[in-house]
């Protein structure tokens, strides 16, 4: 701000930052007299504030503003006249106002003022200060809801026990030579097809099954839209191939059983059905469950 000796009329420029609320005293170097100045009025000052001079590249790198550079004495009104001249390519032409008196400005020149300052600023300004980027420009992430992800979680999960079980009968159907162990009670060998829907066809999807339905529920985490109903379908068709594999087993024991079965045989069978396909299909069920959730349904971005 610019201060004038109301003595001897000398003038200079101080830091605005630097006179308290109450104003300061200061002595005039050249008259030696005392005088008193006033903390001027926030309007007046806070669009000529600035955290950085443009042009000696002076910061006090906090938060304090300054309208007058305490460095090279750039002053922050007469900066931005001069700035909106440059960028306008258009001489000033009219006559030079008396001392003391600041020319009013239109408020539609008053933001393209600021605005033009603040550019400029912003091309000069030191790249190793780095600054608070604005709240509005930080994209916000999106926040996977705790219903989501409890159901996403269980997904995998119950995707990962059907990919152990398929890879397991993998390894048992590639790590034997079927072909020569069965053929060894008859005259011709058993065929590879035959080998292979015995002991290779389920192994095998259970195994993709299971990688479809991890990767469904990683997908469903990351509230990627469509798969909410890829998923549920996932589900079902991993219960139905639980349901169909065992009830297969159920039918070798038939098969493999010499004589009559006795009524204990058949309950045998059945209770041990029942509890197979519970067991493995209880975390496919749980996680459909979980999707027809109010709370999964309402808090799915595409719901």
């Amino acid at each position: 701000m610019k201060i004038e000796c109301p003595s001897c009329q000398l003038t200079g420029n101080i830091n605005s930052v630097d006179v308290p609320a109450e104003g300061r005293n200061f002595e005039c170097p050249r008259c030696k007299d005392s005088f008193l100045v006033a903390k001027p009025a926030p309007d007046t000052e806070s669009k000529h504030l600035m955290s950085m001079c443009p042009v000696c590249q002076y910061s006090t790198f906090t938060d304090e503003m300054f309208a007058v550079c305490p460095e090279c004495g750039t002053n922050g009104c007469d900066y931005q006249k001069m700035a909106l001249q440059k960028s306008a390519g258009k001489p000033s032409q009219r006559n030079p106002l008396p001392k003391g008196v600041e020319e009013p400005a239109s408020p539609v020149d008053q933001v393209q003022i600021q605005h033009d300052f603040e550019r400029f600023t912003r091309s000069r300004r030191n790249p190793y200060f780095v600054t608070e980027t604005a709240a509005e420009e930080v994209a916000e992430k999106p926040v996977t809801p705790l219903p989501i992800r409890i159901t996403g979680w269980t997904a995998a999960g119950a995707g990962g026990i059907l990919l152990c079980s398929g890879m397991a009968g993998l390894l048992n159907y590639y790590g034997k030579d079927w072909q020569a162990l069965l053929s060894v009670p008859f005259l011709e060998p058993v065929s590879k097809t035959s080998i292979f829907f015995k002991y290779g066809f389920f192994p095998w999807l259970r195994t993709l099954t299971g990688i479809g339905v991890i990767f469904a529920g990683i997908r469903l985490l990351s509230l990627k839209p469509g798969f909410p109903k890829i998923l549920t379908t996932l589900c079902w068709g991993s219960s139905g191939l639980i349901l169909v594999q065992e009830a297969v087993e159920i039918v070798k024991r038939f098969l493999i059983t010499s004589g009559t079965p006795s009524a204990i045989f058949y309950v045998d069978c059945i209770i041990s059905y029942l509890l197979k396909v519970s067991l493995w299909s209880f975390p496919f069920l749980a996680t459909i469950w979980l999707l027809r959730r109010d709370e999964v349904v309402q808090e799915y971005p595409e719901a």
